[in-house]
Order: C-alpha cells, then structure tokens, then sequence
C-alpha cells in the first residue's frame, strides 16, 4: 500500500515537473514577443478581449502578430498564463490536464498559442470552459481548425481575423506617422476623399516596397525576406496535415499550385488551369486551393450571384501581401503588377465579391454592395466601366477625376 502511494506521488510530481517545463519553455516564446509598439489591428483585439471575460479565438496567417497579441496579454492581465501548442504537442501532454493543473495552481486566464497543433483540442477547450468559466484566448494559423472543429464552441467564442499589416499600419511604423482609419464611405465620397489624398500622397513612395516586400510584420520588423518561405514551407509540410491526411505526391503538388497562382495574372487563373499545371483532376485541384485558403494563403473571392444566377462559375484566387512578390522573387519570376494591385485592394476591403465573367471578358473586376470597382495602373481606361452606375476607376495613380479612386487610400481601412 505504501508502495502505491510513493508512485502515486513520484508521478504527481514527475507531471508537475513536466508541466513546469512547458510552461518554461512557452514563456520564452512569449517573451520574444514582446514589442513596445502594437499594430492597430492588435490593439483593438486586445482591448476587446480585456473589456469582457470569455472565449476568443484568433485566427490568421503565420507571422501576421498573433503570438504578440498574447505576450502582450500575458504582461497585462494578472494571474494569466502562456502555453505554445507546439510545445505541448512535443511532450505529448493532454491539454486538459496540463489546463486543470494550472488552474489549480490559481491562474485564471489561459493563452494558448498554435493550438491547431493539438488534435481534438476543440473537445478539451469546451469541457475546460464550461467547467471553470475561465478567461480563454487561443489561436492558430489554421482558419478551418478554428471554426469547424471549434463548432461546438461557435455559441460561446468569439473570433478575430489578424491580416497582414495594413499601408496605414505600415507607414505608422515605417515613417512614424499616424493617419486617421478610414470607411469605404468616406473614399466614395469626393470632398473626403481629396482630404485622403492629401494625407497619403508624402508616403506612396512607400508603396512598392510594402506592397512587394513588407506588408507581413514577421519579416518587416525582423528585416527577414525569406520568412515567406518559411513560413509557405511551415503550412505546406505541418499546417495541412491538421486539415487532412497529406503524403509527398499531395505536397508536392500543393508546392506546384501555389507557384502557378503567384507567377500568374490572377486572370489567367482558373481551376482548370491549376488542375492542368499538376496534372490531377479539377476536384484535387479545388480542394488544394480550399486548404491553402483555410490556412490563410490564399484569398478566395466568390462570384456575385447566387446559384446558378452565379456570373462565373469559378472563384478568383488572390494571395496577401507580400507573398506574391517574395515567392516570385524565390521562382526568378517577374511578379504581375496586376495581380499586386489586387491582392492589396482585396486584403483592405474584405468583402468584395468578383464581377467579370467567363464570357464577357470586358466586365468591371469586383462589387461591394451597389458600388463596381475596376483595378488597374495609371493607363486603365473606362472601357470596362462603360454604362456602369456606381462604377469606380481604381487607378495606381496620385491623379484623378471624377468617378476615380487613387489605389492607395484604400490602404487606410484598418
């Protein structure tokens, strides 16, 4: 009986060591986190998840400032508590009790890094959280991961996207100064706009180099261009494989999609196309385009319409900044500047819906709402917009007339 009890306790106390060192090394990812200044995106998630206790989820690519969000948490809540979902899948602990152990010890706000890398975290989560009511922030670069197996949770969580920085958020950085975020109203809007205008014209020499190189804060701030490839090599070879089974032939032929996506006009991208450069079937092909956009690579715009009132029958595939020119750069390829220009109005509007067609070629490039929107540089004519109301010329260009929109301020709206 003795005997027993002296294991029981030996293993009490292995555990509790063990726990420790997660923590130990959690802790020193958090503090690597650490910076003086926030993004503004990063600001007003923290300050939301501060005002209210609760379950909030954040999702968004790697290198985009999720773990910064926690460390800054971490050093702002009292009796909080770091963990990297890495490091707990390493020592091969359950989450739930390495959460239960915490707990005990008195800690009340549990952070928790890359949890996507923990199978069936999404069960250990909800029975912690409706057990104990603690205060819980997770997150993970897979979007999937976090809103289909957290679906159970979807009535207690709220969710966060984190994109990559913003031009307003990069020059604030970048040349220390702080513009006013704006609304879609506000550039639609004439006498606002000319205002905007004046605002940002000192800076879009800045534009290229954020556009093409810096747009993501993991390599802005640590002057790391390569980090693209890291960070593609990272959700090619890990990330996915918490999405479904991968081997090396769908690896491989992930590799080969992305590459064809970046290297091509995003009008010369189809599903067909895509299935034809790795020579599998159409359904592979859309399928590897869903998982890299659950990972936050890709950019899925959908067509406008509903069912077969659609007005294309394939999606428009775009990429965030700066991945299409850093990745281009690693192919010896020259990216297309069409396809920059619409991966940056993309990213800063969200919620555009694509408008061309299979057929007539000649049509606008995306809606928001009533209002049409054409993408192009300094030469783009209205030959698309013809007859269009509420039809907008988005033009790479600091001059404009009427019914036209400098690309640029649209890098204002968060």
């Amino acid at each position: 009986m003795e005997t027993n009890i002296n294991l029981i306790v030996l293993k009490i106390h292995m555990q509790e060591i063990l726990f420790t060192n997660i923590m130990t090394m959690s802790m020193k990812t958090a503090e690597q986190a650490r910076v003086d200044n926030l993004r503004y995106s990063s600001i007003e998630i923290i300050s939301q998840i501060k005002s209210k206790k609760g379950l909030y989820i954040i999702s968004g690519l790697r290198g985009v400032g999720k773990t910064t969000i926690l460390s800054t948490l971490l050093y702002s809540i009292e009796k909080s508590i770091y963990l990297n979902g890495d490091i707990i899948l390493k020592y091969g602990v359950n989450l739930l009790d390495i959460l239960h152990y915490f707990e005990i010890m008195g800690y009340t706000t549990f952070l928790i890094d890359e949890i996507h890398s923990i199978p069936d975290w999404e069960k250990d989560i909800k029975i912690f959280y409706d057990e104990t009511h603690s205060n819980i922030v997770i997150t993970g670069s897979s979007a999937v991961a976090l809103k289909t197996k957290g679906s159970e949770l979807s009535r207690r969580a709220t969710i966060f996207k984190l994109k990559p920085l913003s031009f307003r958020e990069y020059l604030y950085f970048k040349v220390k100064k702080g513009i006013n975020r704006i609304e879609l109203s506000d550039i639609l809007a004439p006498n606002k706009l000319r205002k905007i205008v004046k605002q940002i014209m000192p800076y879009i020499n800045e534009f290229g180099i954020y556009t093409q190189q810096n747009a993501l804060p993991a390599c802005f701030f640590n002057d790391k261009p390569d980090v693209y490839i890291n960070i593609l090599e990272r959700i090619v070879r890990y990330d996915l494989q918490s999405l479904r089974e991968v081997d090396v032939h769908y690896i491989d032929s992930v590799f080969k999609v992305v590459k064809f996506i970046a290297s091509s006009p995003p009008g010369e991208v189809s599903y067909t196309r895509i299935a034809n450069s790795i020579d599998r079937g159409t359904k592979v092909a859309q399928e590897i385009v869903k998982m890299l956009s659950y990972s936050g690579l890709l950019y899925v715009i959908p067509p406008e319409g509903v069912g077969h009132k659609a007005i294309r029958s394939e999606d428009k595939l775009l990429m965030p900044l700066s991945f299409r020119s850093a990745l281009c750069k690693s192919y010896g390829i020259t990216p297309s500047l069409g396809g920059i220009r619409e991966d940056f109005f993309i990213q800063h509007v969200g919620n555009a819906k694509y408008l061309k067609t299979g057929v007539e070629r000649r049509t606008p490039d995306y809606i928001i709402g009533e209002n049409i929107f054409e993408i192009g540089g300094e030469a783009k004519r209205w030959a698309q917009l013809k007859n269009k109301k509420n039809g907008y010329l988005v033009k790479e260009t600091i001059m404009f007339k009427d019914n036209e929109i400098p690309l640029y301020v649209f890098g204002l709206l968060y």
